[in-house]
């Protein structure tokens, strides 16, 4: 290695360790000269490691040190002058803050980069980006290479600062199995290891962190004077900036660049470094320059470099803001001059034909905007989705904590969600609270309110929760917005919770007084409102038209009533109804035993939902529950009470039929690992409507809760993922497979019903369904001529007879007669089928085709299956039927009757000859 000189050295190393400055102390300025040397030495082997691990990343070698050092001394500026031992400090940090981005550095710190406990989270972070699932017992133990070096460089990145803290300290066997260390002087090992570790830590520290652990300065050893104390909050600011500000091209050696083979997210860094010239002090702020400039092709480098030399103006703000807070003389350098604007920038650093336009998205409204997206403007005007988000949330803790358990080895975990009503000065609360893996205060009054960004899986839950990441938990909530919606019930909101590392004490409490409004409240619990035991309690106040008390001789006091839409089929009702029968209805799916009260202050608690109860529990019971009923049916006590435009006694008693004929026709159906993942029937041909369906009796859930998705003509539950931010769209997650065999036994059971094909049109649903999963259908009389109803192999044979003939749809012979439909006679020649039918996922205004895998997903069934036929009988291929079918080859002509009369109706015309 090639050693700089003294006279190469900044003016801060210099003025402390070489000139005569302090010359009275000679010997101990000497000594930590030689210590601070002998470590740069060591350092510079393990620095060169870093490319080995990181080649994307730009220099971290020994020359970045020394880059450090010379842009501190230009950041601090001749005001600030350094003793010996802070020197030695500063150096030491300097040298080991990015050393622990190499395995090698690890290994010197006392364990491999696979063998820490975080590495099956990094691991398992890249195989659900990869994927979007948690990852399998296998993937953890034999990863693929590449995954496995991409958790790697992520460990690398996220346990850098904190392995330096542990490396001053660190030692290693040589092979002579002599024991050497990155301090080989015991005495300075001993005396500033720590501290050395501890400032070169503190660059990826926030600064609340940095003032509460290095704001006390630190006294001098025995052997040096005692002035020569250090102040490590100074060389802690000096270490952050320069870091920070090191932006040269002697970061990204343009050779370097050249010869590795960088990924696209990392060329946009290493150009504009290239760039970027040495910075030079003016009027208190660095001045950066790139006069080559940037070319129209190069606008993310010039963006990037705009928005790092920004970072590096916020630093050395802040940096300012804290030395003075805390009485130390000012540094220099105290922002970054050219970054207020893109304009501005650009004038140190061109753009070669092109204009710097900052089309940056701004909010001025935040509360407003959340009050919105997070409230009535997406999820309509239905409170009781903010109780259905809140208990997902306490379901989703209380699956984090068992998934823990389990991944971890330990005890068996019992998981509890409760939820119940309570009357506060007068006013009626709501609390659901959870015994799941609680919140830290950083989280409770950081991610929590991070408006739009999930925190389950965020860097910061999963450091306090180690294992999460690799264990089998998925949560249920996705987009960070779902807590807002609270606010649809209630302004005054609390929020107490205690992380599972932590004891009662550790107890902290988020509060609004009015919604988003006013900036909430974070604080410590006082001794009665500390948890017992790790969780979340969330409490609302409900606005008062949302409930109402009833007063009772019962033994467990009043009862509580409160105002829920109910979509059950056809109709849509705002209904009175308990709390318990509230989140049967919400919760169909839940994976957390459920417990609550249908009366005032939780008393007679019981179990609302059990866990995966829905798999086995009785079909009529469950069709119940989803179809907003209560368990008992309608002669129970507690009878919806009804409101709205509609006559919703009418379709709850129709309700009532259809959960006592399908809940015992329920079928499980499974997900692509065998899990179970919905029940359902298709309903009976004494449910089909004229136009040839089935009621919308089924919801596809988002986790354990429902949602507006509904699989058009099935009845049951189907589980499924979210789809948008308001979580009321999803997709089934039942696998292709298991749901072509679920409607093969369908198909067996219903034709075993009904065999008469001349009253045909009860297999058409069904029919659709099978076709839709790629199964045979063509045994269904689907079909209709003059003599009936007929299948494919009948209607191959009744086109073969013919050399031209009309194709209708079926609502062109609907007649309707008062409340009565009826179907008019089709003459000879004429084929009525489905032309325009898809089974679909609906529900929230969309309508979304289903399955997406299917083989003929973006075709109509009939439509395909009519194209075969006709391919069959006529000995014709590939004709274009979306081409024939378009409406003006159509025709108007008199094709049937009714009651003697005739009819005309809209006809496609097919002739053999010109096909």
């Amino acid at each position: 290695m090639v050693q700089q000189d003294d006279s190469s050295r900044p003016e801060l190393w210099r003025k402390a360790l070489v000139s005569e400055t302090f010359a009275e102390n000679g010997t101990a300025r000497d000594r930590f000269k030689r210590a601070l040397l002998d470590m740069e030495e060591q350092a510079a082997l393990l620095a060169s490691e870093i490319a080995r691990d990181m080649p994307e990343f730009t220099q971290h070698d020994i020359g970045h040190t020394h880059a450090i050092w010379e842009i501190a001394n230009h950041i601090a500026g001749p005001g600030l002058q350094l003793n010996p031992a802070e020197v030695y400090v500063l150096g030491g940090a300097i040298l080991v803050h990015d050393l622990a981005m190499s395995s090698a550095a690890h290994q010197v710190a006392g364990k491999k980069l696979r063998d820490r406990r975080e590495w099956p989270d990094a691991l398992a972070g890249e195989v659900r980006k990869r994927y979007g699932r948690p990852p399998h017992a296998l993937e953890l133990a034999s990863p693929p290479d590449d995954l496995a070096k991409a958790a790697d460089k992520h460990l690398l990145r996220s346990l850098h600062a904190e392995v330096a803290e542990e490396l001053p300290m660190a030692s290693w066997t040589s092979p002579d199995k002599t024991v050497a260390y990155l301090i080989n002087d015991p005495e300075l090992r001993q005396a500033y290891g720590r501290v050395i570790g501890r400032v070169a830590a503190s660059h990826h520290w926030g600064y609340d962190e940095v003032t509460k652990n290095l704001a006390a300065p630190v006294g001098a050893p025995s052997f040096a004077p005692i002035d020569w104390s250090i102040d490590t909050l100074v060389l802690a600011c000096l270490l952050r900036t320069a870091d920070a500000a090191h932006l040269d091209s002697t970061r990204a050696p343009a050779i370097l660049a050249a010869v590795r083979d960088l990924p696209v997210e990392s060329r946009d860094h290493w150009l504009f470094q290239a760039r970027i010239q040495r910075p030079y002090l003016k009027h208190g702020r660095l001045v950066f320059t790139a006069p080559d400039g940037f070319a129209s092709d190069e606008i993310g480098a010039w963006w990037l470099a705009y928005e790092t030399l920004s970072a590096v103006d916020e630093e050395l703000r802040n940096t300012d803001s804290v030395l003075s807070d805390h009485a130390r003389s000012a540094f220099s350098a105290r922002g970054v001059a050219n970054v207020e604007s893109p304009k501005a920038f650009s004038a140190v650093a061109p753009c070669r034909d092109w204009e710097p336009v900052e089309a940056k998205v701004k909010v001025d409204d935040v509360a407003g905007l959340v009050r919105r997206l997070g409230g009535s403007e997406l999820y309509g005007d239905n409170w009781v989705v903010g109780l259905r988000e809140i208990v997902t949330n306490a379901c989703d803790a209380v699956k984090a904590r068992e998934a823990l358990a389990i991944y971890r080895g330990g005890r068996p975990f019992a998981g509890r969600v409760s939820v119940w009503l309570e009357k506060r000065d007068e006013s009626t609360w709501l609390a659901c609270s959870d015994n799941g893996i609680g919140m830290t205060p950083s989280i409770l009054g950081g991610k929590l309110l991070d408006f739009g960004t999930t925190s389950w899986l965020s860097a910061d839950v999963v450091r306090g929760n180690p294992g999460l990441l690799a264990s089998n938990f998925e949560p249920s909530g996705r987009f960070g917005i779902g807590f807002f919606s609270i606010f649809m019930a209630g302004k005054r909101v609390k929020v107490t919770s205690r992380s599972v590392s932590g004891g009662p004490a550790d107890t902290w409490i988020l509060e609004f007084s009015d919604g988003v409004e006013q900036r909430p409240i974070l604080r410590i619990a006082t001794p009665d409102e500390q948890l017992d035991e790790p969780g979340t309690m969330v409490a609302v106040q409900l606005d008062d038209y949302l409930c109402e008390e009833v007063p009772t001789n019962e033994p467990g006091g009043n009862r509580v009533f409160l105002r829920a839409r109910i979509q059950r089929m056809g109709w849509r009702s705002t209904e009175s109804s308990p709390l318990v029968d509230i989140l049967r209805y919400l919760m169909p799916a839940s994976a957390v035993d459920i417990w609550a009260s249908k009366y005032l202050g939780g008393r007679d608690s019981e179990c609302a939902v059990a866990k995966q109860e829905w798999v086995t529990m009785d079909g009529v019971k469950l069709m119940r529950r989803l179809l907003g009923l209560p368990d008992n049916g309608l002669d129970d006590d507690d009878s919806l009470i009804a409101e709205g435009d509609v006559d919703p006694f009418d379709g709850v008693e129709y309700a009532e039929g259809v959960a006592q004929l399908i809940g015992p026709r329920l079928q499980l159906v499974h997900d692509a690992d065998g899990r179970p993942a919905g029940r359902i029937a298709m309903g009976t041909p004494s449910m089909m409507d004229e136009d040839f369906s089935y009621p919308d009796a089924s919801t596809v859930t988002a986790g354990p809760a429902r949602t507006s998705t509904r699989l058009r003509s099935v009845c049951g539950i189907l589980l499924g993922r979210p789809y948008g931010a308001a979580r009321e769209f999803a997709f089934p997650i039942a696998s292709y497979a298991s749901m072509g065999d679920w409607v093969e036994t369908e198909m067996t059971k219903l034709s075993s019903q009904a065999p008469d094909t001349q009253k045909g049109g009860w297999c058409v649903v069904l029919a659709e369904m099978a076709l839709r999963l790629d199964r045979d259908a063509r045994h269904l009389p689907c079909w209709r001529v003059k003599d009936g109803w007929i299948n494919y192999f009948q209607l191959v044979q009744w086109i073969a007879q013919r050399s031209d003939f009309y194709v209708a749809d079926p609502y062109n012979f609907t007649i309707e007669i008062g409340p009565e439909t009826v179907f008019a006679d089709v003459d000879d020649g004429v084929l009525v089928f489905e032309l325009g039918r898809k089974i679909s996922l609906s529900g929230n205004s969309n309508t979304t085709d289903w399955p997406e895998n299917a083989k003929h997903a973006s075709e109509f069934p009939f439509r395909f299956l009519f194209g075969r036929a006709l391919e069959e009988a006529w000995g014709v291929s590939s004709v274009n039927l979306d081409r024939v079918f378009w409406r003006p080859n159509s025709r108007h002509v008199e094709a049937g009757s009714f009651h003697g009369r005739r009819i005309i109706v809209q006809v496609f015309p097919f002739e053999r000859s010109e096909l």
